[in-house]
């Protein structure tokens, strides 16, 4: 296979491990049968689907490699309460439940067979869309900014202690990457954002909706804890949480406040160009700035790694002063039965089950 690019990207090797990534036929019709008839080349094959329901799949014979999949069959459950999905799990109906909640961590320490383990951080990012009002002016995010008290923040969303498996910054890149810039916190100071707002037109305060998926892992508590955070300096926040489904269909790239859950990538440019650079696809914040367009554009053909950090730094600088982000990075819970070996979970946000076996 060759793969012609039309700009420079030392990295693109690590396209490959994206979620996103997949080869197929050119004369495949993915827009029609691409969620009934899926075409790959992966270890497992497409055995029955019950559309919301199940999918079941089976080892792929033709596989690269002979010695994978370990297992024959594979059953995948779409289950949207997650205390359904743990009770499946403590009743021997499945044998791998992700996206747990910390209490539900530790009402399964006690649980025999079961185990509870966390491979890497995923982000929520808080995104304040730029070019709507209140946060078209960046006193109005700084403000919001100096409200923030990273502490509280892990202790409530994750009843942990911060940078404890919880970490907080106000950048795109995760604090457990190469290219991550340690920043000194500015300190939580409610007069200074009260100073800002008014400074912006608000003086009474500001209140604004803030959008996110109840369901999904940290959620309520994030978006209850910021709420409470911000409001000694005038923000009024109205939580408006929805399924993660209706959120993602209805509400994500179209509101001006929300938290959506990110996935790291092993390559963080992976992630900018498609959340930061101007006509970005998943633009949430609907950021378009000359000078993080070119930073980026840099990252991503900047072959020497010394040269491409500094670009990284001077894009995070930017995003501490001005951007548009809160980074939560919380741990990502998953939920295994003790009869799970070689289970594997990389920061490619999907498992490699084909490396998974089970104790009989």
């Amino acid at each position: 296979m060759v793969v012609k690019l039309s700009t420079p990207r030392p990295t693109f090797v690590y396209q490959f491990t994206d979620y996103n990534m997949a080869v197929l036929s050119s004369e495949y019709d993915y827009a029609n049968l691409g969620e009934t008839k899926p075409m790959g080349s992966g270890p497992f094959m497409l055995k029955q689907m019950t559309s919301k329901e199940s999918a079941l799949l089976e080892r792929n014979p033709n596989y690269w490699n002979p010695e994978l999949p370990k297992v024959d069959n594979l059953g995948i459950y779409f289950v949207a309460d997650i205390d359904a999905r743990v009770s499946m799990l403590e009743s021997g109906q499945v044998d791998i439940v992700p996206f747990i909640t910390p209490l539900i961590k530790d009402r399964l320490a006690s649980k025999a067979g079961i185990s509870v383990i966390s491979p890497y951080q995923e982000h929520r990012f808080i995104a304040m869309v730029v070019d709507e009002k209140p946060f078209d002016d960046p006193k109005v995010r700084m403000a919001l900014k100096y409200t923030i008290d990273p502490q509280i923040l892990a202790r409530s969303v994750a009843q942990t202690e911060l940078n404890d498996g919880f970490y907080y910054n106000e950048t795109p890149i995760l604090n457990s990457m190469a290219e991550y810039k340690e920043i000194p916190f500015r300190g939580r100071d409610i007069d200074k954002a009260k100073q800002l707002l008014s400074e912006a037109g608000y003086p009474n305060g500001v209140s604004v909706d803030l959008y996110y998926a109840s369901d999904h892992p940290y959620g309520k508590e994030l978006s209850q804890t910021l709420k409470e955070l911000a409001a000694p300096a005038g923000f009024t926040i109205n939580l408006k949480g929805y399924s993660r489904d209706v959120y993602l269909s209805q509400y994500w790239l179209n509101v001006p406040f929300s938290i959506t859950g990110w996935g790291g990538r092993v390559d963080p440019s992976m992630l900018l160009a498609l959340a930061f650079k101007t006509g970005g696809s998943w633009n949430e914040s609907h950021l378009s700035n000359a000078h993080v367009d070119d930073l980026i554009d840099k990252i991503a053909a900047e072959p020497d790694f010394e040269t491409r950090t500094q670009y990284y730094h001077e894009l995070q600088q930017w995003f501490h002063e001005e951007g548009p982000l809160l980074n939560i990075q919380v741990p990502l819970l998953i939920a295994l039965s003790d009869k799970i070996v070689d289970y594997r979970h990389p920061m490619t946000m999907l498992p490699q089950l084909k490396y998974a076996d089970i104790v009989k």
